[in-house]
């Protein structure tokens, strides 16, 4: 069922996501044994922090216009499930990691794109876009920084 919500609030959901999604990778970091694993996740919290903190940014800096605009979205979607896990914590390999990030990119790049198509102001269709192609660039970049972190 969806109902309206404003779209700063949106916004600092996932942003509170991005910090959680961080949390669960420094959690998993401490608990790892592996050093390359602990390397991977250490990534990407680094990772996550940088998502939670332009999206932080970027609420503390739009025009109220945007960020006052009412929309018709459900972003309660059940994301504990992001957060399950298959393996013992301590016996996390590089495989699970890449598993774990993919579907936590996914997720994200499906919801902005949920968003942006939920939405009739331009202007806020325009800023969904926007985080959607963020995130497209940042799974490249975080893809390139992984990959180097193979080749050491």
């Amino acid at each position: 069922m969806s109902h309206f919500s404003q779209v700063q609030d949106l916004l600092l959901h996932n942003q509170q996501l991005h910090a959680r999604t961080a949390l669960f990778y420094g959690e998993l970091s401490g608990d790892a044994e592996g050093e390359m694993v602990k390397m991977f996740l250490n990534t990407l919290v680094k990772h996550e922090t940088e998502l939670s903190h332009s999206i932080q940014s970027y609420v503390q800096k739009a025009p109220a216009k945007i960020l006052n605009t009412f929309f018709q979205f459900d972003h309660e979607h059940n994301v504990d499930d992001l957060f399950t896990i298959e393996f013992e914590r301590n016996q996390i390999s590089c495989d699970d990691v890449e598993v774990l990030a993919n579907r936590m990119d996914e997720y994200f790049c499906e919801l902005y794109e949920e968003m942006s198509e939920a939405v009739d102001c331009a202007m806020v269709q325009e800023l969904f876009e926007n985080l959607y192609l963020h995130m497209v660039e940042e799974k490249k970049r975080l893809s390139i920084d992984i990959y180097s972190m193979i080749d050491m």
